[in-house]
């Protein structure tokens, strides 16, 4: 074998390598999510409003310094937001045709990957949990595996019932494929 017939079967299983699975959806948690963070930071403006109000009310000398009391505040609030929106924008579940993959972020650094294949998918159950929650649309989605390790939940999903039709319509066309199966030869030699 030659170096250029080398090379060229390094580029075809290279290519058989990097098949990537189609993209089923990417979802993420409903934005009623960021309602608690939302209403800490309107207190946190009320709070950081009150040094100004006073000073510019009563014309204290300290007036220059509650100028900038509210500048810093107003940074700590919007570090704050971005924050939370930043957790909320980057954690997604994302469905192909060959795994269910979840990506959770926790600020600004800190992320958590969790991937389960479609062949370890045993169920897939939803909860709408409440009345807020029946008029939003959005509910808990709990999906357990084959393999024993647990559930894995994901809170505060838009519209669940699609979303469990489609994982589990995913499910179903994945074990209708051949990619698992192992054929036997059984003829004697």
């Amino acid at each position: 074998m030659t170096k250029r017939d080398r090379s060229q079967s390094r580029d075809h299983a290279d290519e058989d390598i990097t098949t990537e699975a189609e993209l089923i959806f990417v979802e993420r948690q409903f934005p009623i999510v960021l309602r608690i963070p939302l209403i800490v930071g309107m207190v946190l403006i009320l709070v950081g409003l009150v040094p100004w109000s006073i000073a510019t009310a009563n014309a204290y000398e300290w007036q220059p310094q509650s100028i900038t009391w509210l500048i810093v505040w107003s940074l700590i609030l919007v570090a704050y937001w971005a924050y939370h929106f930043i957790g909320w924008y980057f954690s997604v579940l994302i469905l192909t045709e060959e795994e269910l993959t979840r990506i959770t972020q926790k600020g600004f650094f800190r992320r958590t990957v969790q991937s389960l294949t479609l062949n370890n998918i045993q169920s897939v159950n939803y909860t709408v949990p409440g009345m807020q929650a029946a008029l939003f649309h959005f509910g808990d989605i709990k999906i357990e595996t084959l393999s024993g390790s647990g559930h894995l939940r994901i809170k505060t999903m838009h519209k669940p019932a699609r979303l469990q039709a489609e994982i589990l319509e995913a499910v179903q066309a994945y074990s209708s494929t051949d990619r698992d199966t192992l054929v036997y030869d059984t003829q004697d030699d």
